[in-house]
């Protein structure tokens, strides 16, 4: 009977746990009426640092079980994602939250299956047990991650990676499908797909490409950059838009490119690359135009080409993409979807 401890703090987000029980809850009676076993197999405890009730996010109170350090050993470990201000103060978070990491690392070395997904895989990275791992975290905290642990593989166009003994997840929200990969590993596939069915988890959902943005690409101080970017974002359909660039800011090529890659680590190919297919992501959720409309507008003038790269960017066609994640019934003409 795997033993499951999840591990809680103040400001930890009720979802990144409770959802993820519920999904073992209905696991546990698919268990129950299919061996007809009179037990559930997965049980759980909530452990916080000091054992005492922690505030949740939204201040909601979370009453723990026992404490970190009275848990004892646990087959499965599941680490509470918890809120993230800027990444100014996250260093101090991190830093508070040493007694839950020393103890992530002695569960870890024990062998316990550990879980971590959005926030809480800093808490697990800090540990030191992924370096040298394949990793993933949400998509918009992906350059805050590599600065501070370069010895772990990030793959953040995954929603779930298992490296060894941890599974890791993406943004918030993949609780469902963390849940889904301990359900088929300690009750196997055909409780897996049961529970599957029975609470909607798309199992098959296993990249957070689509959701990303240029967001990320917006946090640095270089005012050339900045301006490089404003530039774009209103010209990015003119032909030759990266000379015109130069020109525009009276820089050479070569300065422009060394600029871009000081302030965000991309060349202005790149991000200009990125700047269309983000704004052809939004229109084909927003807007009714057709596809090939949408890619003249932001700069393109083959529709295979545009097709082919708006998959490799986001593993979608543009007719998947708007079909997934419009906010309007377009009409488009899906005879021109790539």
């Amino acid at each position: 009977m795997p033993k499951v401890t999840i591990a809680v703090y103040d400001g930890a987000r009720l979802s990144s746990f409770s959802n993820l029980l519920d999904t073992l809850d209905i696991a546990n009676m698919q268990w129950q009426k299919q061996y007809e076993a009179r037990e559930a197999l997965f049980e759980w405890q909530l452990a916080s640092p000091g054992g005492r009730a922690v505030t949740s996010a939204t201040r909601m109170p979370v009453v723990p079980d026992c404490s970190l350090a009275d848990a004892g050993r646990s087959d499965i470990v599941i680490v509470a994602a918890g809120k993230y201000s800027n990444k100014y103060h996250y260093p101090q978070f991190l830093d508070q939250q040493r007694r839950l990491i020393s103890w992530l690392r002695q569960q870890g070395e024990a062998g316990s299956d550990i879980v971590a997904s959005c926030t809480a895989t800093f808490l697990l990275a800090e540990t030191g047990l992924l370096d040298g791992l394949r990793a993933t975290t949400t998509w918009w905290l992906a350059n805050l991650f590599r600065e501070r642990y370069p010895r772990i593989e990030l793959d953040v166009n995954k929603l779930l990676v298992n490296s060894e003994n941890y599974i890791i997840g993406g943004a918030g929200n993949t609780d469902s499908l963390v849940a889904m990969q301990l359900i088929e590993r300690y009750m196997g596939p055909q409780i897996a797909a049961l529970t599957s069915k029975l609470m909607l988890v798309d199992a098959n959902h296993v990249e957070q490409t689509p959701y990303m943005t240029l967001q990320q690409q917006l946090q640095h101080n270089d005012s050339l950059v900045a301006e490089a970017q404003s530039w774009l974002q209103v010209n990015m359909r003119e032909p030759g838009a990266l000379d015109k660039l130069a020109d525009h800011l009276n820089v050479s090529s070569r300065t422009l490119i060394r600029r871009f890659k000081q302030a965000m680590d991309i060349t202005p190919n790149r991000y200009l690359q990125n700047l269309r297919i983000d704004t052809a992501k939004r229109l084909l959720e927003t807007s009714g135009s057709t596809i090939e409309a949408i890619m003249l507008q932001v700069g393109y003038n083959d529709l295979s080409s545009f097709s082919r790269l708006f998959q490799r960017k986001t593993d979608l066609t543009p007719r998947a993409y708007r079909s997934r994640f419009a906010y309007v019934d377009g009409g488009q003409d899906e005879s021109m979807a790539g």
